[in-house]
């Protein structure tokens, strides 16, 4: 409110002084025109006048209009707005020189030739019509002006006696209405000119200013948002120190453990030993997940590249639980739909990571029945693949108070106690994490038949070229290190905008405002994608990106989203770019770099919406 009320004042003052700038410039031309037209008069008056009433009225007439453009010579050649006294005066003055036209009939003697009426007439009536026009952003000057002009004129039509002057000072008090009623309606408009120019410049520099403190924030952002990346690596390289520190003794009670298993114990001694044991297992699996977590918090975990199948996941989980099933009494099965023999390439250890956590969790909560874990590959355009993997059990389900929270970090505020109890949200997290690593993602549902759950993951990967494993080994760094984007824009209100979107996709940006600075840019540094705005100070944007591609370097073949307010569809491919429809949504804009870093997959992972 104080804002608004701040741009109205502001407004309202900005058109005060506008009327004022008006009314001060007028002088300069309402000035000579009255010295001009007494002289006229002056000429014929010759031989009709009496001297001295001749020479007092254009005495009067002279130097009240030169008094009337001193008070506003000042303000003028400072270049200012006139003051309220300045103003005052000048009405002053303008009452003196009206009163001096108005007295103009009375100096004609009655042996005065009729033409010399007729003159008069004509030289009161247009100065006091001139008065209305050059001085009608402020109606008070008009008026003190026409008033004694125009009613000392009548007067002396009255006094001549006869109804035709009567008559005639009636047409001239009608003159007066009409021209008074037309001043004022050309005052309105101007006055509403006047404003709405006012108004057009204060709400453009409210938005030039809304426009610099969003780039202010957006850039304070973008500074705290590295801090916070630093602190987290640090964070990550902290517990990654603790980890090495904390396994060399676990390593230690596993084996003493185990040593101590094999010396012929007792079966009460035995089954304290196999506790032991069990434990030290749990807690390095659970300072392996901590580790992990860490990792990913600090862009720092790498995905090894490799050649696996659907058909061959689905064997490691039936090898590795089905023992434990049977233990307890459970039947476990494994489905395998889809195109399962598809070689795809991704990180097998990640995937099996995922696949323990689900099945896991799914033996950890049955007690009777079963578990089933279903694999399907479906293969879409371009090499593309969705692997999905579900896990459903007939145990006691998820309570409705977890639901929510259920793949939150160690959320134990909001975590049903019996879930939180048996330590799983630090699991479901992690498989939340490194599903959206690789493009995918984690859900639960409760069965719609019978007691248990289904819980289920997703990602997307890209099919295997060849049939047989290739290039082992190969590395896909997801180190998060932050997209580099370059931005090409020079409107600041749309600069900060897609700023601000891309800051929190986990992107770096660099801003040009023309088109030399982008290629000046993409030559001095590598950068993930380009967004082209709407406007560049040298050149179109179309012609923006035939530049970046004309590059003799690399650089030429920089993904690039160019804005267009023409575009139908929110997101299309072009030729040589990826079109984005303007105005530009945070989704829109995440869809259209998805689609121009398709051939990345650790930049699209990489790319992600960050709180």
């Amino acid at each position: 409110m104080g804002f608004e009320a701040k741009g109205v004042d502001t407004v309202a003052q900005e058109t005060r002084d506008t009327k004022r700038l008006l009314v001060a410039r007028s002088s300069v031309r309402a000035v000579p025109f009255n010295i001009i037209n007494a002289a006229l008069l002056s000429v014929i008056f010759f031989g009709h006048v009496e001297p001295i009433a001749h020479a007092s009225w254009f005495a009067l007439i002279v130097l009240a209009a030169l008094l009337r453009l001193g008070s506003m010579w000042r303000a003028m050649r400072e270049d200012r707005v006139p003051t309220g006294a300045e103003l005052h005066a000048y009405v002053f003055l303008s009452a003196c020189v009206g009163i001096g036209w108005g007295l103009t009939p009375f100096l004609l003697t009655p042996e005065a030739p009729p033409i010399l009426s007729h003159a008069v007439a004509l030289v009161i009536a247009g100065m006091a019509a001139g008065a209305a026009m050059t001085s009608a952003s402020e109606h008070r000057v008009v008026m003190a002006y026409t008033i004694p002009a125009l009613g000392l004129w009548g007067l002396s039509i009255a006094l001549s006696g006869g109804w035709q002057s009567a008559v005639v000072a009636l047409l001239l008090i009608g003159f007066f209405l009409a021209m008074n009623t037309l001043t004022r309606t050309y005052a309105g408009t101007l006055t509403e000119a006047v404003t709405a120019t006012a108004e057009l410049k204060e709400a453009r520099n409210q938005t030039e200013a809304q426009a610099k403190a969003m780039s202010l924030l957006a850039e304070q952002n973008n500074m705290a948002a590295r801090r916070a990346e630093e602190q987290a690596r640090a964070n990550a390289a902290v517990l990654a120190n603790m980890s090495h520190e904390l396994r060399t003794p676990l390593n230690g009670m596993l084996g003493m453990t185990q040593l101590l298993q094999e010396s012929g114990l007792s079966a009460d001694q035995m089954r304290l030993a196999a506790r032991a044991r069990e434990s030290a297992e749990t807690l390095t699996l659970l300072l392996g997940d901590v580790l992990d977590v860490a990792r990913i918090e600090a862009g720092r975990l790498d995905l090894q590249l490799d050649d696996l199948t659907a058909q061959s996941l689905a064997e490691s989980a039936r090898k590795q639980f089905e023992p434990e099933a049977h233990a307890k009494g459970l039947t476990f099965e494994i489905e395998v739909n889809g195109e399962g023999d598809r070689a795809l390439r991704a990180d097998a250890s990640r995937l099996k990571q995922l696949t323990h956590v689900f099945v896991g969790n799914a033996l950890r909560f049955t007690s009777e029945g079963g578990v089933t874990a279903r694999f399907q590959t479906r293969i879409e355009a371009d090499d593309k693949a969705r692997l999905r993997v579900e896990v459903r059990d007939s145990g006691v389900g998820v309570p409705e108070s977890a639901r929510a929270h259920l793949f939150d970090a160690l959320a134990a505020d909001k975590m049903d106690a019996n879930i939180r109890e048996a330590g799983t949200g630090l699991g479901l997290h992690l498989a939340k994490r490194l599903a959206e690593l690789m493009d995918g993602s984690v859900g639960f549902e409760p069965n719609e038949a019978g007691p248990g759950s289904t819980f289920w993951f997703e990602v997307g990967l890209k099919a295997s070229q060849k049939c047989d494993k290739y290039a082992n080994g190969e590395q896909m760094t997801l180190d998060s290190r932050r997209l580099r984007l370059l931005v090409g824009e020079n409107n600041a209100a749309r600069r900060s905008v897609l700023l601000g979107y891309l800051n929190s996709f986990n992107c770096e940006v660099t801003c040009a405002p023309s088109a030399g600075a982008m290629v000046e840019a993409l030559s001095a540094a590598a950068y993930d994608a380009v967004v082209v705005g709407l406007s560049l100070d040298d050149c179109d944007p179309e012609d923006a990106a035939n530049d970046i591609r004309s590059l003799p370097s690399t650089a030429a073949m920089t993904p690039v989203v160019r804005l267009d307010d023409d575009l139908e569809d929110a997101v299309a491919r072009g030729a040589i770019e990826t079109l984005l429809r303007a105005p530009v949504t945070a989704d829109s804009l995440l869809d259209a770099l998805h689609a121009a870093l398709d051939s990345d997959p650790a930049a699209v992972a990489t790319l992600r919406k960050i709180a």
